[in-house]
């Protein structure tokens, strides 16, 4: 694979994108934490497919109408290999964390969420979307310390919980991998992404809901009851899975699956304050300061990635310069022109941008 580039005008798309990010999915997650832990209605699993359904019928619309074209025609066959694996990380993803939410408190499973980027980060080096850096890694260095702090200073932590949490968030990492692959990569549009993704992720997720799920489903009186009492957070919940799922695509487009756990740290600070206040959350003074050196840790990260973007843009910029006619007459017979093409070239950045 790849290293991942991002043109000159996506700063400003990516800004815009983080910020509905950040706004979008801290909705999604109190709604998604009120619906599976207040009402009737125990079916963590299915409600996290709410918002694949939705945006796979939104992609639909505008692909099938003409508001958007269908840029990738992929075969069955391509969809399978490219996409399907995408969709079983994402649905895992989802369920796990969905499930977590009856095992620990909300405000613990967003200080365990500090602990993705760590793990994003090593599969995109694994898969060649990024490159190794000491200078990035000592400061997720500093975040892993912060959440292991946190984790000590939590009075109702559960086994179990935090095997659900390390699944979602494994499984979160190979996807952001494969998504940013497809849409950073390969340039898929937005609409494009969820019209393929989205059945790929319902496809697991109505797998899941169906082994564990089924009596829960079943109960047809009491679940028609807890709909009809809190439809506005079935609502909810798939329109703003939806939005989160496209503006997610966005900020990978235009900055990188990294950036998105960046801005999740953000929302993180943002969901731990409401728990707090709506759910009376008991957070120690342990677990705050450990929150705290995992956030500080996340500051010298996005410091870190600034380096390490710009010494990529300048590399870029020299080794993409148009060569003098006598360095071509040197660099190949005949004054041919010997430059390095794009899949060439992102390798030797990895290889010649300093640690």
């Amino acid at each position: 694979m790849e290293l991942s580039t991002y043109g000159a005008g996506s700063a400003t798309k990516a800004a815009t994108y983080s910020v509905l990010y950040l706004i979008f999915a801290t909705v999604l997650i109190l709604a998604n934490k009120h619906l599976i832990t207040e009402t009737s209605f125990n079916c963590p699993i299915f409600v996290s497919s709410l918002g694949s359904w939705f945006g796979w019928g939104a992609a639909a619309v505008a692909i099938h109408t003409g508001m958007e074209p269908l840029s990738h025609k992929l075969t069955f066959g391509e969809w399978c290999a490219n996409i399907l694996p995408i969709g079983a990380c994402t649905a895992l993803s989802l369920a796990a964390a969905n499930v977590a939410y009856f095992y620990l408190s909300l405000s613990f499973i967003q200080m365990l969420k500090a602990f993705a980027p760590v793990v994003t980060y090593f599969t995109l080096v694994g898969f060649g979307l990024d490159r190794w850096s000491a200078r990035i890694m000592s400061t997720l260095s500093v975040v892993m310390f912060g959440c292991f702090i946190a984790s000590w200073g939590e009075a109702h932590v559960t086994v179990f919980g935090l095997a659900c949490m390390l699944v979602a968030e494994v499984a979160e990492a190979f996807r952001s991998v494969g998504i940013q692959y497809l849409i950073a990569n390969k340039k898929f549009s937005l609409f494009n992404g969820m019209y393929y993704f989205s059945p790929a992720t319902l496809v697991f997720l109505m797998a899941l809901s169906a082994v564990f799920e089924t009596e829960e489903l079943l109960k047809g009186g009491e679940n028609a009851r807890a709909f009809r009492e809190y439809w506005y957070l079935f609502a909810i919940c798939a329109t703003f899975g939806f939005a989160v799922n496209y503006v997610c695509l966005g900020v990978v487009k235009h900055a990188g699956s990294l950036m998105v756990k960046t801005m999740s740290q953000l929302k993180n600070v943002v969901v731990i304050a409401a728990a707090v206040v709506i759910y009376g959350d008991d957070v120690s003074a342990l677990e705050i300061f450990g929150y705290a050196v995992a956030v500080v840790g996340f500051l010298f990260f996005n410091h870190a990635k600034a380096l390490d973007a710009a010494a990529v843009r300048e590399l870029t910029k020299n080794t993409t310069a148009p060569p003098s006619s006598s360095s071509r007459a040197r660099a190949a017979p005949g004054g041919g022109d010997s430059g390095l093409d794009d899949s060439a070239r992102a390798p030797l950045l990895a290889k010649t941008l300093p640690a």
